[in-house]
């Protein structure tokens, strides 16, 4: 287990919305130098930075490093690595001949907080593959200073990504991706009525994951539904699952994988059903849901982890049907209790949600946080934990 110092992770996506990295971020922030690095070595000895990032690529920052040729081997695949830095390393002579070794040995560099009318900046961005802008005004025009970065083979990054319209403008702008916790968090407004077609797509996730749907009526809701059921098995029937025999049917599917996992297969296959909606939407989903699982485990709430499971999986509900929250939720005949811990946090699921959240934003004050008697480095366990079997979900799902 870390010692007074935790982790939280944060999105980078392509303009398809496909996530290409994560930026993996220490806290407290200011932990610098040597007690930064150590911590980031028993973080990868623990869980392994590429299992934390989906095996998608990390960006880390110089800040909370030591910059040594130590970094070659902090992971097997040094070519996944970004370092983050900023423009003061042009003073610095030792460490720009140091980036220049690390960059020989397949890691590549990122360029911190850009600034296009400094002249350091760009002399900086020379030595780099990636440069990140905070675009703190979304309808300022960037487009002149990133096609000038791009036509220099830099990869430009916008971070501080606030809301949708913002992303939009951003997107007409050229950036190549995006940062920000509106992917885990988006904001959608009122005004809008579910269609007859996603009405139907949540009352269906409703019965798969009520706990009184008995095992028969889940294989006829399932077995009725035939694109469901072919995605389902095909799913199922990855050569990576070793299974003994081609599953053909729902008993099979159900006598293989256990009750638990198989309604939650299916509710990932009907969320995904929804267009044009980010993978990280997902991902945030199953951490979430994972995260609250080992919380209530932790906090004496056994009988009740899959009420647990299954308000942070849905706790992202309303982004996917472009709806504010308690609307969907009004939609879902589930208990009043747990329909308050998603909107109000309250109760002990509500305030294991609120904490599953904490972990994605990279400003919340992590090292405060308690579950009823758990402190702060054991919920930080759990939240690695649940991370990286997000991370796998994802990938025995595609």
């Amino acid at each position: 287990m870390l010692a007074d110092v935790t982790l939280l992770r944060q999105p980078i996506l392509d303009a398809q919305m496909t996530i290409i990295g994560y930026e993996l971020i220490l806290q407290p922030i200011e932990y610098s130098g040597q007690v930064a690095m150590d911590s980031m070595i028993s973080l990868h000895n623990a869980f392994d930075l590429n299992s934390l990032a989906g095996d998608a690529l990390i960006f880390l920052h110089s800040k909370q490093l030591v910059l040594s040729e130590s970094l070659l081997t902090l992971t097997p695949h040094p070519e996944r690595l970004i370092i983050e830095i900023n423009a003061s390393v042009a003073q610095q002579p030792e460490v720009l001949k140091l980036l220049k070794t690390l960059r020989q040995g397949g890691i590549r560099l990122c360029l911190s907080d850009y600034q296009p009318d400094n002249p350091s900046h760009d002399r900086v961005a020379s030595a780099c593959q990636y440069v990140k802008i905070k675009s703190d005004n979304c309808h300022s025009s960037y487009a002149e200073i990133v096609s000038k970065l791009q036509k220099s083979s830099l990869k430009v990054i916008a971070q501080d990504v606030l809301d949708e319209s913002c992303l939009l403008n951003l997107k007409e702008q050229g950036f190549d991706y995006f940062q920000g916790f509106f992917f885990t968090n988006p904001i959608v407004s009122h005004g809008k009525k579910l269609s007859a077609s996603k009405l139907n797509l949540l009352q269906l996730l409703s019965k798969v994951n009520n706990n009184d749907t008995e095992l028969e009526v889940l294989a006829d809701i399932i077995s009725h539904d035939v694109a469901l059921s072919h995605k389902l098995l095909t799913a199922i029937n990855q050569p990576h699952h070793n299974l003994p025999i081609q599953v053909s049917s729902i008993t099979d599917a159900i006598r293989y994988m256990g009750l638990k996992r198989l309604k939650l297969w299916i509710s990932m296959i009907l969320m995904s059903e929804v267009d044009e909606k980010p993978q990280v939407l997902m991902e945030t989903s199953l951490v979430r849901a994972k995260m609250c699982e080992e919380l209530a485990e932790r906090g004496g709430h056994k009988g009740e982890k899959d009420s647990y499971f299954l308000v942070g999986l849905f706790s992202t509900l309303g982004a996917y049907f472009d709806l504010p929250q308690d609307e969907v939720l009004d939609e879902l005949p589930i208990a009043d209790h747990l329909k308050t811990a998603m909107l109000d946090y309250q109760g002990p699921v509500g305030q294991a949600l609120w904490i599953a959240k904490q972990f994605e934003n990279p400003y919340a004050d992590l090292m405060t946080l308690t579950y009823e008697d758990a402190a702060i480095m054991e919920i930080s366990n759990y939240y690695l934990s649940a991370t990286r079997w997000g991370s796998q979900v994802m990938r025995d799902t595609q």
